[in-house]
């Protein structure tokens, strides 16, 4: 069993997922699209080959087809952080931070957290709620690796006006 309780692929399953997974490394999504497909075809809630396809498709810029696999991702394994993560993510850059907060909130309770921390924050900000927050913004600044590419726009955000 993987850690969301759902079953370890079988031996073809995972020749699939290693095919996808070549093609998708040379570049050649189109390819890796296939190999997925057919798996999904066998198995319909195969959480990993869900993710890849998800990936792809956020790849190709094709954030609906991204998101709603996602959601899929969440439904065989609503702790699957990844796929959290990631429909947060897509939520927030396509201008939705409601929908981004709800998403992402179950992550806030990892103690390792930052990024859901940030995007939450960022996305409370666009919603006009700073009170609620700069404390996950503060989570964010001192979870985060202080060598982060975010890390010196997290402290100038916090040490700035209005925050």
């Amino acid at each position: 069993m993987q850690a969301g309780g759902t079953q370890q692929p079988s031996s073809q399953e995972r020749e699939l997922l290693g095919l996808a997974a070549a093609c998708a490394r040379r570049g050649d999504f189109e390819s890796a699209i296939v190999h997925l497909k057919r798996l999904l075809a066998a198995d319909p809630r195969q959480e990993i080959a869900l993710g890849m396809l998800a990936g792809i498709y956020a790849e190709l810029k094709m954030a609906d087809r991204a998101a709603d696999l996602y959601r899929q991702v969440l439904a065989v394994n609503p702790r699957n952080p990844l796929a959290r993560f990631q429909l947060g993510l897509l939520q927030f850059t396509d201008g939705r931070p409601r929908e981004a907060v709800d998403t992402l909130h179950p992550a806030l309770v990892d103690e390792s957290d930052f990024l859901a921390h940030l995007y939450s924050g960022l996305a409370l900000r666009q919603l006009g709620l700073t009170g609620e927050a700069r404390p996950l913004l503060e989570v964010a600044a001192q979870r985060m690796p202080v060598d982060h590419a975010l890390y010196p726009k997290l402290r100038e955000l916090l040490e700035g006006p209005a925050s």
